[in-house]
């Protein structure tokens, strides 16, 4: 035997038993590991759902069956899994036993576009997917632009109500106001760049929460290009011109609590006026929360506030004083620094 054979047969041999020894002789190393029963969530899952006139309603719920039913609209242009922004909290959402669903728009993400739907076809779609769920009684949460979806799923489904909460988003429905050409073009430049679309001011306190930023960057690109839509303008264009058509809102007969999260820095909406909405909800118990510092992200900034509300503690606020978290009636707040609105993460 050469010298180059030996030496290969001992490297061999010695490879052997120190992978041997590995495995064998150190079985505490594998034993430290906890291995997961269950795969981690990746985000909701889109279920379907054939509508009555054969259309495809896509929605998502986050199946806990037990919790409070909450409908939750996103935003203008926004796709089903808009709901994944508000993710940041699931935690709190489970611990306050709420359940999530929503039901994507037309046009955007994965649901076909159809130019002669208006808001009641919506409606309906909501209605299809509420009882499929079995679903009697529900909360409603619109943001910004799904905010006049939200009122007229409340102007139909009164009865039904258990309260209505509008973030970042005003009353008014059938105001020409509402449609000019100037805002959808910007609109529609937009579409083309997601980050564009849907980007957050540096200074936006949301930029605390690792990876929102980058999911609405994804949630963007998702409503205006899943199906191969390349940008098209028309759904959203189409969504701006309802804003503006649409009858005005018959809310005389809502009596449901109404709850407003209202920015006084936001620099999108048309009207800050808190009255409006006394106006526009005249026979309902209505709380508008002011946020004198907030901007249009009050949707999410005080989402904890607002997950609050949804379980039925509207009556309290939540504050960080001192590094701990206290529900606090609204008299006994301070007007100082020494108490900061909602979970002391955002500190």
């Amino acid at each position: 035997m050469d010298i180059f054979t030996c030496w290969l047969r001992i490297k061999r041999n010695l490879t052997t038993s120190l992978v041997f020894l590995f495995v064998v002789g150190s079985p505490g190393l594998l034993a430290q590991i906890d291995y997961q029963a269950n795969f981690d969530s990746l985000g909701p899952t889109v279920e379907q759902l054939t509508a009555t006139d054969g259309r495809v309603i896509n929605y998502i719920d986050d199946a806990n069956e037990s919790g409070i039913p909450v409908v939750f609209t996103g935003g203008l242009g926004t796709s089903v899994r808009a709901v994944r922004l508000l993710d940041f909290l699931e935690t709190m959402r489970a611990d306050l036993n709420l359940r999530f669903i929503t039901i994507e728009r037309n046009g955007f993400g994965q649901t076909e576009f159809d130019e002669n739907l208006d808001m009641s076809d919506y409606v309906n779609d909501v209605e299809q997917v509420l009882a499929h769920l079995n679903i009697e009684e529900f909360a409603l949460f619109g943001i910004s632009g799904g905010g006049p979806y939200t009122a007229k799923i409340a102007e139909t489904n009164s009865q039904r109500l258990l309260s209505i909460h509008m973030a970042a988003t005003n009353p008014a429905i059938g105001n020409p106001q509402g449609c000019n050409n100037s805002a959808a073009n910007a609109y529609t430049e937009m579409l083309r760049y997601p980050m564009e679309f849907f980007g957050f001011p540096p200074d936006s306190p949301l930029h605390q929460i690792e990876g929102f930023q980058a999911t609405a960057f994804d949630e963007a690109a998702r409503a205006h290009n899943l199906r191969g839509q390349s940008a098209d303008p028309a759904p959203l264009l189409h969504e701006i011109g309802l804003y503006c058509t649409e009858n005005e809102l018959d809310s005389a007969h809502i009596t449901a609590p109404v709850y407003v999260y209202l920015g006084l820095q936001d620099q999108v909406l048309r009207t800050l006026n808190p009255e409006d909405w006394y106006e526009a909800y005249p026979n309902a118990d209505v709380t508008v929360r002011i946020y004198p510092d907030g901007g249009h992200d009050v949707q999410y900034r005080h989402l904890d506030q607002i997950l609050l509300d949804l379980a039925g503690q509207g009556d309290r606020i939540l504050v960080c004083a001192d590094g701990i978290e206290r529900l606090l009636a609204p008299d006994d707040l301070e007007a100082d620094d020494s108490q900061s609105l909602g979970l002391c993460v955002w500190q």
